[in-house]
């Protein structure tokens, strides 16, 4: 028996580009964080961690709404 191949859906392109911006966010807060660390400068480096979090966040939410 083969089941049938489920109908491709395609991804609206406001989701593609936030995605792209995410992704570009969340990298780029991310690097930042760990310069900083290794810097030793943890007044900044703990905001730069925050705001990656906010990013995964921003991402989990236009995934669910995505779908």
């Amino acid at each position: 028996m083969q089941e049938k191949p489920s109908p491709s859906r395609r991804v609206p392109v406001f989701v593609v580009i936030a995605r792209i911006l995410i992704i570009s966010g969340m990298s780029t807060a991310t690097a930042a964080a760990i310069f900083l660390f290794l810097a030793g400068v943890w007044q900044l480096g703990l905001p730069a961690l925050g705001l990656a979090l906010a990013f995964l966040v921003l991402m989990l939410l236009v995934e669910r709404s995505a779908e």
